[in-house]
């Protein structure tokens, strides 16, 4: 996950105006590895980060995301950058 381009997805943030709670590109491995562990529940993805230690390693130090922060990044940011992370 390292060598893909994130570009698409920072310049998602960079038009919003505040900085994001969680990186960007933290945020979109949470998401792949929540999913990749059958974890689709936003809540569920929230006590995850909160609980579990391979969240928390993705994490490396940051705080943990609340579910309306990941909503808000799956719903708005990533949909605009999901094609070219995933092409």
């Amino acid at each position: 996950m390292e060598d893909l381009d994130y570009t698409k997805l920072y310049q998602a943030y960079s038009a919003k105006g505040r900085n994001p709670a969680v990186d960007p590109k933290t945020m979109f491995k949470i998401l792949t590895y929540a999913y990749s562990q059958n974890i689709y529940s936003l809540r569920k993805i929230e006590t995850a980060c909160k609980r579990d230690i391979n969240f928390m390693w993705l994490l490396a130090g940051q705080k943990a995301p609340d579910h309306s922060t990941i909503a808000r990044f799956r719903s708005g940011f990533l949909e605009e950058a999901c094609e070219d992370l995933f092409y």
